[in-house]
Parts: structure tokens; C-alpha cells; sequence
């Protein structure tokens, strides 16, 4: 350490490093318990060489070093830093933005990554100067809301995505794809992680005890065609191309964006240009076990005050939950988690608006069960789609980053996860799917036209199912991953989205379309309170009532496959009666119709099967002893085909008034 240098005791909150206004070097970070550690400042001009300070445990309280140094010549001229200690080199968890990250895939060594150093003395660069003026944060309610989770990098990287080729894999290549989003109805957009991280997994790099990582081989990366990459001595690395896993977690992707060197304010253009197209953005943050519970604060703090995002989904084993949810800040924005102990939260109130909610792996695990015909399903996918919560959202989806892509899901029985260089032992094998009678590809028009109509039958439960609607890119068109249920490591054709697929099938991105259109056109679909499935408004009628092949008498057995779901719209002023069918025998099954009050009638508004079977008129039927046919109203009946999923809307009988007319001129 130089003579020259003088270090005065600092306090040590906040953690960081930058360089004051006063031009002098501010430090405070974590070291713990050590022999030997500080800082090296790094030069801007490369022949210049790099600047080592140790930092004394004299100014150590508990584990934080905190000082700031005065007497650097030129300290301005420094513009990265990496800490040490104990011959270890490892990044500031608290810098904002990173240099020698910014080529995805690409392995670095940790004395490669360098924290970018802040010089609050150069009022342009230390105050926010970006203009968030137009940016305003609106929360949507869940019962409003439609989330899109996305990959930034996989979302546009594909040629066929037709993004500008500078943009594409970028947060600049989702707004482009802006009106793709809102033309489906989205109204939050959710990222994989998209905070800083070195993705490459390798080996022979080994953690210390800080869990940060120590370099013990530089690597010249080649790409193999099962997803993972080897360097030049053949050392086998991994990509994790999904990104769960510890990283740098106050600073933005800089391989997410066109122009690295400007992430914080590209970042923040990305988040006012959503905010300005009506979308929240909703953020993603993995966190390990032995992370600490003041940096998990101190960050979600970070992004909240400094990118303005809409909220957080928390994956991780140790996460500070009662702290999250007792945060002030946090009082206007979304919280997501597998699940929260709302009675230990909220203690018996019910909170005014609703922040948190469950993602429920649950629907996906009923909606796909049903879907195939399994036995002992009616009842549990019958719970699943009128889910809701009075203090809390439940977001529903059938298919998430794990497992099958949606049109997998219909195309194969197993996984394909060979490429992944795991002997195919890594991804699920519980995914509950049916291939629809050929494993995989195949030129077959009733194999492909009956996984057509699955997709079809799936989406609908899941846009008509009472908690929030989540899809996964690219489901929306079809887009496939081969049987891979797994690409974690597949930064290519597999793990990108595949725009040529929306061209392929039109059918199935238009009837997403009319889904969403049906759902928030009528506010009984898209409730804010739970059904109470009674007439609590005396008009006659359930908010919600089942029914079979009679109606009000539903088939809840183990054996039964069917299901018919009764939305009332006396409920909502004047809405018209929704009736949603599901027939997932392998059979035509024939329906009850309930009747309608006096001067309305049943119309068709979709059906997943284009054969639009009639039922037998002269067929009758036994009803308490007496012979009735099936033109009685209590009894009417409709044929429907095998795995088929059919909606009913209410419209006024025209022919109703002319028999009324009929009637009084006969008496």
C-alpha cells in the first residue's frame, strides 16, 4: 500500500464502493474473518498498472470493512475494481454493472469480471439522469391480469423472430415484439432471471467460502451439438443457459442488451417503454440457500426504487419471507412464491388490495390429468379452475420452464433430453402427457388434428379457470422443443422460441386470442372473489353450478370424464349465461343443456371439434317415472365428440315473443 494513502474509519452501511464527491474512495464490504484483504482499483489506460489497497481489520466492524481512502493520484482515471482476500479475487455483490460479461457464453475467470467503479465526483455519470418522465407504475389486479413468462435471450434470439439482428436475444428485442404481446391480451410480462451472472459452469472452478467463485482454468470455448462446451483441452463445461443460479444481483444483464456498455439506462428504457405500453415487468430472482437475507432485501429494494419494476417472483430455499412482505416499499407492487403462510402474514386480516400470490404447479398437475382421461381427475380439476384467494392471487398455468412446451406436451409420452449430455437421467418424468398415438413427429392428419384439439381443450381450461392465466412463450403458436423437457443448457434451435412455428398453426394462436377476448369481455369469467356456487343474489340461478349428462347433476366419480360449468351473468348486471362443456372421453358423450330463463336461448360460440354432432331427437328418456323426451327444456341434451371442449353463450329468442303472441290469441 502506498504512503501516500490516507484511511479514515467510514460507516458501513450501505455496502458498495464508489468514489465520492469529494474525490476520495469509499469501501465497504464483506470480508469476514481474514489475514489479508481490500481492493485493486483497475485503469482505464491498460499500461497503466492496477492499484492494490489493503484494508486493516482495524476498521472492521463485525464482518464489514468500511473505509475511505484519500491520496489516490488520479483516481479518477480508475474505472473497475475487484476485491481480494487471502489471494482470492472475487466481485463486489453490490456493484451495479459489470465489465467482461457481456458476450453470452463465454467462460471468464472472476479476475476477468471486473464491478464498474460509480464516481459520484462526475455529476453525469453518479446522479440518474434518465427521464422516466411518462412512466407510471399501475397496478392491474390478478382478476385483470394475463402473465407472459419469457427468456430475454431465448424469446427474439431465432432468426425466424424477424427482430433486428443487432437486437435480437435483448431487452430491446421484446419491444419489438410489443404488439405480438398485446394483441394477446398480456398484461404483465415475466423474465427468467435477468440480473448479472456468469453462466458457464465449470468444474474446475471451485467456491470458497463466500460461495464466490475462484478461477483454476481459463477455457477457449467450443459448442457441442448436446448443449454442452469444452475447451481447447477438452474439459467439459455447461451453459447454464436458464440461469438459476447465484449471480450479481444488483446489476442488469449486460448480454440482454444491444449496448453493454449502457445496460442501467437500456435496462430502464426497456422498463418505461412497457410501463408506457400498458405492461408490467415482472422480475425473477433466484436465491440460494446460504444467501443472506439483508442483500436479498437490499436488492429487490434496488430494483424497485431504481428500475421501477412491477414485482418480484422469488424462487430459492431460504428466502426472507416475512421481512418481503412486511417491506413498506413493497406495498404496490406483486410478490410471487410457490406459497405463502397467509395466516401467519396477515394474521386474520384481509388486506385491502391483493400483493401476493401462489404459483399453482397444482392446475397444471389437474388440467393435464383431465386432459388425458386419467381417472379420479373431475374432481381435483373441477377445484383447480375455480381456485382463488380473498387476500391472495393464484397464478395458474400447463406448462412452465420445466417440462414439456405445450405442443410437446400433446406429441410425447417421454422425454428427449439426450442432448443435454446427461444420459437423458436430468428433467421430470412425471409430465402427464399422451403423444395422441405416435411418439413425436409424425405427417399423420388425425394424429395431428386430435393434438391440435388437446391444445385447444387444455387452453381453455386455463383462460376460464378463475385465477390468473400465466402462458409460456411460444405455446401461444405451438412452438416445440423436440421432447426436450429440460433445455436448461440449449442456447440454440431447442431453447429459443420458433417464430416460423405462428405461421404453421394460425388456428391455435387465434383461438388464444378469442380466449382472452371471451375472458375479459365478461367479468364473470374473471372474477375478483371466489364463487360461493349458490344463489346468493335470489335470482334463480348459482354463480357457478356443474352439470352432466343432466343438468345440475354432475358426474364427480372416478370414473367420469366430463364436465359442464355453468357462469350466471345475472351476477355481473346483465352479462349473458356462459356454458363450457369438457368432454375428455374417449367417446361422443351426450350433455345436459340447463335451461335458461323465458325468452332465451343456447348458441354455440366455439367447439374445439369441427364435426358438430347432433344428438338422437328420437331417443327418450326416464325421468321420475314418466316417459320425457328430449325436447323437454328440464332435459335437452347435445352430442358431444370425444376430447372436445365446447362453449355456450346466451342470446334472446327471437321466436319467443311470436309464441307468446300464438298463445294469447288461442285463449
Amino acid at each position: 500500500m502506498t504512503s501516500k494513502l490516507v484511511l479514515n474509519r467510514e460507516k458501513p452501511y450501505p455496502l458498495g464502493c464508489y468514489i465520492d464527491y469529494d474525490r476520495t474512495l469509499v469501501v465497504r464490504a464483506v470480508f469476514g474473518k481474514n489475514d489479508s484483504c481490500g481492493i485493486t482499483l483497475y485503469p482505464k489506460d491498460s499500461n497503466k498498472k492496477p492499484l492494490k489497497i489493503e484494508i486493516p481489520a482495524s476498521f472492521k466492524r463485525g464482518d464489514i470493512y468500511s473505509v475511505r481512502v484519500s491520496g489516490i493520484s488520479d483516481l479518477a482515471g480508475y474505472v473497475s475494481y475487484n476485491y481480494f482476500s487471502d489471494g482470492d479475487v472475487f466481485c463486489d455483490p453490490y456493484a451495479k454493472q459489470f465489465f467482461g460479461l457481456e458476450k453470452f457464453g463465454k467462460d471468464v475467470s472472476d479476475d476477468q469480471i471486473r464491478a464498474k467503479l460509480d464516481n459520484k465526483a462526475d455529476f453525469k455519470t453518479s446522479r440518474d439522469t434518465f427521464d422516466w418522465k411518462g412512466d407510471e407504475h399501475s397496478f392491474i389486479p390478478y382478476e385483470d391480469s394475463l402473465v407472459y413468462l419469457l427468456h430475454v435471450r431465448g424469446f427474439t434470439k431465432s432468426p425466424s423472430s424477424g427482430v433486428t439482428a443487432s437486437k435480437r436475444g435483448t431487452f430491446k428485442g421484446i419491444l419489438e415484439k410489443i404488439d405480438h404481446l398485446k394483441a394477446l391480451g398480456v398484461t404483465a410480462v415475466e423474465l427468467m432471471p435477468a440480473y448479472e451472472m456468469n453462466e458457464i459452469e465449470n468444474p474446475y472452478k471451485q467456491s470458497d467460502k463466500r460461495s464466490m467463485r475462484k478461477t483454476a482454468v481459463k477455457s477457449e470455448l467450443l459448442y457441442s451439438k448436446d448443449g454442452s462446451i469444452s475447451n481447447k483441452n477438452s474439459v467439459k463445461l455447461k451453459l447454464n443457459f436458464w440461469g438459476y443460479k447465484k449471480g450479481y444481483y444488483f446489476a442488469p444483464r449486460t448480454a440482454y442488451c444491444e449496448n453493454p456498455d449502457n445496460a442501467e439506462n437500456e435496462f430502464k428504457e426497456f422498463i418505461k417503454t412497457m410501463h408506457q405500453n400498458g405492461l408490467e415487468v415482472i422480475m425473477q430472482f433466484y436465491f440460494d440457500e446460504h444467501e443472506n437475507g439483508t442483500l436479498i432485501m437490499d436488492a429487490l429494494r434496488f430494483w424497485r426504487c431504481t428500475y421501477h419494476v412491477d414485482g418480484f417472483h422469488l424462487k430459492g430455499k431460504s428466502i426472507p419471507v416475512r421481512l418481503i412482505t412486511n417491506e413498506p416499499l413493497f406495498t404496490d407492487i406483486k410478490i410471487w412464491n410457490k406459497w405463502f403462510d397467509y395466516g401467519s402474514i396477515f394474521e386474520g386480516k384481509t388486506p385491502q388490495v391483493r400483493l401476493l400470490a401462489d404459483y399453482n404447479n397444482a392446475f397444471l398437475y389437474n388440467s393435464r390429468r383431465f386432459l388425458k382421461s386419467d381417472d379420479n381427475s373431475v374432481q381435483d380439476f373441477f377445484k383447480s379452475m375455480i381456485a382463488s384467494g380473498t387476500d391472495h392471487g393464484v397464478i395458474n398455468y400447463i406448462c412452465d420452464y420445466e417440462g414439456f412446451r405445450l405442443a410437446d406436451l400433446v406429441s410425447y409420452e417421454h422425454k428427449h433430453n439426450e442432448e443435454n449430455g446427461e444420459n437423458n437421467k436430468d428433467g421430470s418424468d412425471n409430465n402427464l402427457s399422451w403423444n395422441c398415438g405416435i411418439e413425436g413427429r409424425t405427417r399423420k392428419h388425425d394424429i395431428l388434428d386430435l393434438r391440435k384439439k388437446q391444445i385447444k381443450n387444455i387452453l381453455t381450461m386455463l383462460f376460464l379457470s378463475q385465477g390468473t392465466p400465466m402462458i409460456f412463450s411460444g405455446d401461444e403458436f405451438g412452438n416445440s422443443q423436440d421432447g426436450n423437457n429440460n433445455p436448461y443448457c440449449q442456447d440454440n434451435e431447442t431453447g429459443w422460441v420458433d417464430w416460423k412455428a405462428m405461421d404453421k398453426n394460425p388456428d391455435i394462436l387465434d383461438y388464444v386470442k378469442f380466449l382472452t377476448g371471451l375472458r375479459f369481455k365478461y367479468r364473470i369469467l374473471h372474477e375478483k372473489t371466489p364463487f360461493r356456487l349458490m344463489d346468493h343474489i335470489s335470482c334463480g340461478y348459482p354463480d357457478l353450478s356443474c352439470h352432466g349428462r343432466e343438468a345440475y347433476r354432475p358426474d364427480l366419480s372416478g370414473y367420469s370424464h366430463m364436465l359442464g360449468m355453468l357462469y350466471c351473468g345475472l351476477y355481473e348486471k346483465d352479462e349473458p349465461f356462459i356454458y363450457v362443456c369438457f368432454n375428455m372421453n374417449w367417446t361422443n358423450q351426450e350433455i345436459a343443456l340447463p335451461k335458461l330463463p323465458d325468452g332465451y336461448k343456447w348458441s354455440v360460440l366455439s367447439d374445439t371439434d369441427s364435426r358438430n354432432l347432433k344428438p338422437d331427437r328420437s331417443k327418450t328418456r326416464q325421468k321420475d317415472g314418466l316417459n320425457v323426451t328430449s325436447e323437454d327444456k328440464e332435459m335437452f341434451t347435445e352430442l358431444m365428440a370425444d376430447r372436445s371442449v365446447r362453449i355456450y353463450i346466451s342470446e334472446k329468442d327471437p321466436s319467443f315473443s311470436r309464441k307468446n303472441k300464438t298463445k294469447r290469441k288461442a285463449k
